[in-house]
């Protein structure tokens, strides 16, 4: 049973850090962080809120990075045991040849 739970709390945390690292992809080579600041420009946000989002946004990709490559690291999940493909792999491959790995919502 415990290991049962263990499994289930370690797909659930890789499944948060994979979350977070499609959006820090999405900030990093998409059109996320422009379009927040569209927003944010539309609703009269005044610059000290501008600023501040926009260094949480630089945060969040900080810390979404690291979390993946703790994910890695520690085996959280035994990816390949389960059958699944290697998705932080194509994670870090997309952030080297610097493509987004979303679809462009322009199309």
């Amino acid at each position: 049973m415990i290991n049962i739970v263990g499994r289930w709390v370690a797909r659930r945390r890789a499944g948060r850090v994979a979350v977070a690292a499609l959006l820090a992809n999405e900030l990093e080579h998409g059109d996320l962080r422009e379009r927040v600041a569209r927003c944010l420009a539309d609703r009269g946000a005044d610059p000290v809120i501008r600023e501040a989002v926009n260094r949480e946004l630089s945060r969040f990709r900080r810390r979404a990075d690291r979390g993946m490559k703790l994910t890695q690291l520690n085996e959280l999940v035994d990816l390949e045991k389960h059958g699944t493909p290697p998705f932080f792999e194509c994670i870090e491959l997309a952030d080297r040849r610097a493509e987004r790995l979303l679809p462009d919502s322009r199309t």
